[in-house]
Protein backbone atom coordinates (compact mmCIF):
# COMPACT_ATOMS: atom_id res chain seq x y z
CA UNK A 1 0.00 0.00 0.00
CA UNK A 2 1.27 3.49 -1.10
CA UNK A 3 1.92 5.75 2.13
CA UNK A 4 -0.36 8.16 2.56
CA UNK A 5 1.64 11.96 1.92
CA UNK A 6 1.26 14.79 4.04
CA UNK A 7 1.94 18.56 3.15
CA UNK A 8 2.77 21.16 5.43
CA UNK A 9 2.62 25.12 5.74
CA UNK A 10 2.72 27.61 8.69
CA UNK A 11 1.41 30.77 9.04
CA UNK A 12 0.73 33.50 11.67
CA UNK A 13 -3.08 34.52 11.95
CA UNK A 14 -3.20 38.03 10.89
CA UNK A 15 -5.08 40.97 12.55
CA UNK A 16 -7.99 40.46 9.42
CA UNK A 17 -8.23 36.44 9.54
CA UNK A 18 -9.91 37.56 13.43
CA UNK A 19 -12.25 38.27 14.70
CA UNK A 20 -13.42 40.89 17.47
CA UNK A 21 -12.78 38.51 20.51
CA UNK A 22 -9.29 37.82 18.97
CA UNK A 23 -10.36 34.30 17.48
CA UNK A 24 -9.91 33.41 14.09
CA UNK A 25 -12.90 33.86 11.93
CA UNK A 26 -14.40 30.10 10.82
CA UNK A 27 -14.10 31.46 7.39
CA UNK A 28 -10.48 32.10 7.62
CA UNK A 29 -9.95 28.81 9.68
CA UNK A 30 -11.53 27.32 6.10
CA UNK A 31 -9.24 29.34 3.78
CA UNK A 32 -5.98 28.41 5.48
CA UNK A 33 -7.17 25.28 5.04
CA UNK A 34 -8.04 25.12 1.74
CA UNK A 35 -5.11 26.72 0.99
CA UNK A 36 -2.95 23.65 2.46
CA UNK A 37 -4.55 21.47 -0.11
CA UNK A 38 -4.24 23.46 -2.80
CA UNK A 39 -0.77 23.80 -2.23
CA UNK A 40 -0.49 20.12 -2.27
CA UNK A 41 -2.78 19.74 -5.44
CA UNK A 42 -0.09 22.16 -7.02
CA UNK A 43 2.41 19.63 -7.28
CA UNK A 44 0.00 17.56 -9.44
CA UNK A 45 -0.62 20.10 -11.86
CA UNK A 46 -4.10 19.26 -10.16
CA UNK A 47 -5.31 22.53 -8.12
CA UNK A 48 -7.84 24.85 -8.75
CA UNK A 49 -6.23 27.62 -11.16
CA UNK A 50 -4.87 24.44 -13.24
CA UNK A 51 -8.00 22.53 -13.05
CA UNK A 52 -9.94 25.65 -14.28
CA UNK A 53 -7.63 27.04 -16.49
CA UNK A 54 -6.49 23.72 -18.32
CA UNK A 55 -9.54 21.28 -18.18
CA UNK A 56 -12.81 23.28 -17.43
CA UNK A 57 -12.73 21.70 -14.15
CA UNK A 58 -13.10 22.95 -10.57
CA UNK A 59 -13.23 21.09 -7.03
CA UNK A 60 -15.89 21.10 -4.72
CA UNK A 61 -16.01 20.97 -1.33
CA UNK A 62 -19.43 18.82 -0.18
CA UNK A 63 -19.16 18.08 3.29
CA UNK A 64 -16.80 19.02 6.63
CA UNK A 65 -16.80 17.68 10.11
CA UNK A 66 -14.47 19.60 12.16
CA UNK A 67 -13.48 19.16 15.94
CA UNK A 68 -12.13 22.37 17.67
CA UNK A 69 -9.51 21.86 20.74
CA UNK A 70 -8.65 25.76 20.79
CA UNK A 71 -9.67 28.51 18.26
CA UNK A 72 -6.33 29.89 17.06
CA UNK A 73 -5.73 33.21 17.88
CA UNK A 74 -4.38 36.96 16.65
CA UNK A 75 -0.72 36.86 15.79
CA UNK A 76 -0.53 33.34 16.87
CA UNK A 77 1.72 30.97 14.67
CA UNK A 78 0.34 27.33 13.28
CA UNK A 79 1.76 24.55 11.57
CA UNK A 80 -1.02 23.49 8.70
CA UNK A 81 -1.19 19.62 7.48
CA UNK A 82 -3.15 18.22 4.85
CA UNK A 83 -3.78 14.72 3.58
CA UNK A 84 -5.88 12.93 0.88
CA UNK A 85 -7.05 9.75 2.62
CA UNK A 86 -9.55 7.57 0.38
CA UNK A 87 -11.48 8.08 -2.82
CA UNK A 88 -14.32 6.49 -5.06
CA UNK A 89 -15.66 7.03 -8.13
CA UNK A 90 -16.43 10.48 -7.48
CA UNK A 91 -15.78 11.74 -4.35
CA UNK A 92 -12.23 12.44 -2.88
CA UNK A 93 -11.64 12.48 1.43
CA UNK A 94 -8.69 14.62 2.77
CA UNK A 95 -7.81 15.35 6.39
CA UNK A 96 -6.59 18.52 8.11
CA UNK A 97 -5.32 19.46 11.30
CA UNK A 98 -3.62 22.25 12.65
CA UNK A 99 -0.90 22.54 15.17
CA UNK A 100 0.63 25.44 17.58
CA UNK A 101 4.32 25.26 17.47
CA UNK A 102 4.42 23.01 20.64
CA UNK A 103 2.88 20.46 18.44
CA UNK A 104 -0.48 20.85 19.82
CA UNK A 105 -3.39 19.51 18.13
CA UNK A 106 -5.81 22.76 17.93
CA UNK A 107 -8.09 21.66 15.05
CA UNK A 108 -9.08 18.29 13.09
CA UNK A 109 -11.09 18.51 10.42
CA UNK A 110 -12.30 16.07 7.63
CA UNK A 111 -13.88 16.71 4.16
CA UNK A 112 -15.07 15.18 0.95
CA UNK A 113 -14.79 17.26 -2.48
CA UNK A 114 -16.11 16.08 -5.81
CA UNK A 115 -14.66 17.60 -9.37
CA UNK A 116 -17.24 19.72 -11.52
CA UNK A 117 -17.56 19.76 -14.88
CA UNK A 118 -18.08 24.28 -14.51
CA UNK A 119 -19.83 24.66 -18.00
CA UNK A 120 -21.86 21.63 -17.69
CA UNK A 121 -22.23 21.84 -13.70
CA UNK A 122 -21.90 18.42 -13.05
CA UNK A 123 -19.94 15.71 -11.14
CA UNK A 124 -17.30 14.46 -13.50
CA UNK A 125 -15.08 11.32 -11.77
CA UNK A 126 -12.11 12.78 -10.03
CA UNK A 127 -10.70 9.43 -9.60
CA UNK A 128 -10.33 9.21 -13.42
CA UNK A 129 -9.11 12.27 -13.76
CA UNK A 130 -5.87 12.26 -10.97
CA UNK A 131 -2.89 10.24 -12.16
CA UNK A 132 -1.07 11.39 -8.51
CA UNK A 133 -3.71 10.78 -5.55
CA UNK A 134 -1.03 11.04 -2.88
CA UNK A 135 -1.07 7.47 -1.62
CA UNK A 136 -4.80 7.92 -0.99
CA UNK A 137 -6.65 4.49 -0.81
CA UNK A 138 -9.21 3.80 -2.95
CA UNK A 139 -12.53 2.70 -1.24
CA UNK A 140 -15.94 1.62 -2.40
CA UNK A 141 -17.87 2.80 0.09
CA UNK A 142 -18.59 6.89 0.86
CA UNK A 143 -17.34 8.16 3.80
CA UNK A 144 -20.50 8.93 6.41
CA UNK A 145 -20.61 12.20 8.15
CA UNK A 146 -23.40 13.65 10.49
CA UNK A 147 -26.90 14.29 9.22
CA UNK A 148 -28.54 17.34 9.41
CA UNK A 149 -32.09 18.51 9.86
CA UNK A 150 -33.49 21.82 9.22
CA UNK A 151 -35.65 22.75 12.50
CA UNK A 152 -39.21 23.19 12.43
CA UNK A 153 -38.81 27.07 13.72
CA UNK A 154 -36.11 29.88 13.55
CA UNK A 155 -34.72 32.38 16.37
CA UNK A 156 -32.66 34.26 13.45
CA UNK A 157 -33.79 35.44 9.80
CA UNK A 158 -31.75 37.48 7.95
CA UNK A 159 -31.29 38.24 3.91
CA UNK A 160 -27.64 37.85 1.76
CA UNK A 161 -26.57 39.98 -0.85
CA UNK A 162 -24.29 38.30 -2.84
CA UNK A 163 -21.77 40.35 -5.26
CA UNK A 164 -19.27 39.72 -8.32
CA UNK A 165 -16.69 39.41 -5.09
CA UNK A 166 -18.33 36.52 -3.99
CA UNK A 167 -18.25 34.38 -6.84
CA UNK A 168 -14.91 32.17 -7.58
CA UNK A 169 -13.37 30.94 -10.33
CA UNK A 170 -16.21 28.03 -9.96
CA UNK A 171 -18.72 30.34 -10.91
CA UNK A 172 -20.83 30.36 -7.94
CA UNK A 173 -20.64 31.55 -4.39
CA UNK A 174 -17.01 30.87 -2.74
CA UNK A 175 -18.14 28.05 0.39
CA UNK A 176 -15.64 30.10 2.76
CA UNK A 177 -18.66 33.16 2.98
CA UNK A 178 -21.56 30.77 3.77
CA UNK A 179 -19.64 30.77 7.50
CA UNK A 180 -19.48 34.39 7.89
CA UNK A 181 -23.55 34.16 7.08
CA UNK A 182 -24.04 31.93 9.10
CA UNK A 183 -22.28 33.23 12.05
CA UNK A 184 -23.46 36.65 11.37
CA UNK A 185 -27.03 35.43 12.48
CA UNK A 186 -26.11 35.37 15.71
CA UNK A 187 -26.15 37.72 18.79
CA UNK A 188 -22.62 39.56 19.16
CA UNK A 189 -22.99 38.65 23.09
CA UNK A 190 -23.34 34.93 22.40
CA UNK A 191 -20.01 35.25 20.03
CA UNK A 192 -18.29 37.03 22.92
CA UNK A 193 -19.31 34.55 25.22
CA UNK A 194 -18.77 31.15 23.69
CA UNK A 195 -16.22 29.36 22.09
CA UNK A 196 -16.78 27.26 19.20
CA UNK A 197 -15.99 23.70 19.71
CA UNK A 198 -17.29 21.47 16.32
CA UNK A 199 -18.77 21.90 13.33
CA UNK A 200 -20.73 20.09 10.88
CA UNK A 201 -21.74 21.36 7.59
CA UNK A 202 -23.43 19.73 4.13
CA UNK A 203 -23.49 21.72 0.76
CA UNK A 204 -26.81 21.08 -0.81
CA UNK A 205 -26.79 23.57 -3.80
CA UNK A 206 -24.91 26.16 -5.75
CA UNK A 207 -25.31 29.73 -5.13
CA UNK A 208 -24.73 32.34 -7.84
CA UNK A 209 -25.21 36.17 -8.60
CA UNK A 210 -28.68 35.94 -9.12
CA UNK A 211 -29.55 34.12 -6.29
CA UNK A 212 -31.22 35.93 -3.12
CA UNK A 213 -30.57 33.79 -0.48
CA UNK A 214 -31.75 33.87 3.28
CA UNK A 215 -29.54 32.85 5.98
CA UNK A 216 -31.11 31.26 9.13
CA UNK A 217 -30.61 30.48 12.77
CA UNK A 218 -31.80 28.13 15.46
CA UNK A 219 -30.06 28.26 18.67
CA UNK A 220 -30.12 25.57 21.21
CA UNK A 221 -29.11 26.48 24.30
CA UNK A 222 -29.25 23.60 26.28
CA UNK A 223 -27.33 21.51 24.16
CA UNK A 224 -25.04 24.47 22.93
CA UNK A 225 -25.67 24.18 19.32
CA UNK A 226 -26.60 26.25 16.51
CA UNK A 227 -27.99 25.19 13.65
CA UNK A 228 -27.78 27.41 10.61
CA UNK A 229 -29.44 26.91 6.85
CA UNK A 230 -28.99 29.08 3.67
CA UNK A 231 -32.52 29.00 1.45
CA UNK A 232 -32.94 30.77 -1.90
CA UNK A 233 -36.59 30.90 -2.24
CA UNK A 234 -37.89 26.81 -0.97
CA UNK A 235 -34.20 25.41 -2.67
CA UNK A 236 -32.03 24.57 0.63
CA UNK A 237 -28.45 25.09 -0.46
CA UNK A 238 -26.59 24.36 2.49
CA UNK A 239 -26.64 23.40 6.25
CA UNK A 240 -24.45 23.34 9.39
CA UNK A 241 -24.57 23.05 12.93
CA UNK A 242 -22.12 24.63 15.39
CA UNK A 243 -21.34 23.67 18.55
CA UNK A 244 -20.44 25.98 21.26
CA UNK A 245 -19.22 25.70 25.04
CA UNK A 246 -18.92 29.22 27.54
CA UNK A 247 -15.96 30.60 28.06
Amino acid sequence: MTDRETYSMEVEVPYYFANFTGDIRLSALIDIMLLTSEKQLHQADADSTEMVMNNGLGWVVVQYHMDINQMPRLGQKLKVTTQATSYNKYFFYRDFWIEDMDGNVMVKAQSAFVLIDIKERKIVSAADRLENKFGAEEVNRIQRFARLRVPEDYDFKQPQHIGYYNIDVNKHVNNSYYFDWMVDTLDTDYIASHHLKSMDIKYEKELNLESEPLSFAKVDSENHTSTHWIKNGDTLNVIAQLGWEDK
